[in-house]
């Protein structure tokens, strides 16, 4: 099992499937989507429409829990919960703001990762 000093994530699930390549792929393509669907999200706040940050919240709760990224998984899933109960504006800015924060430190993580993962492989 790799994890992270910081136990940001743990890519178990991932290396069960014993394929480095296969790995990186999957991180990286994460790392591309996830800004994509928080800029949706943030640009959604903005206008009031909160069905798009509670979809892409659900969305990015899954590809977040196979990294097993527990502390981003857990800030997804209470900003789905305040859009489901109304509780919005204030509340999910403040959300949002803990989950940009929380994916930029998982991103400079993964991509250590990713570096460490390509070096062994050459």
């Amino acid at each position: 099992m790799i994890t992270t000093e910081e136990k940001m994530f743990d890519l178990s699930y991932l290396e069960e499937m014993d394929d480095p390549e296969f790995m990186i792929r999957v991180i990286e393509l994460y790392l591309t989507e996830m800004p994509n669907d928080l800029l949706a999200m943030n640009r959604a706040l903005k206008t009031g429409d909160f069905e798009i940050i509670k979809i892409n919240a659900h969305k990015l709760k899954s590809s977040t829990g196979m990294l097993q990224a527990s502390k981003l998984f857990t800030l997804l899933q209470q900003t789905e919960s305040l859009v489901c109960k109304h509780l919005v504006h204030s509340h999910l800015q403040d959300k949002l703001k803990e989950v940009n924060i929380e994916f930029e430190l998982l991103k400079h993580a993964l991509q250590k990762h990713i570096q460490s993962l390509k070096a062994k492989a050459a």
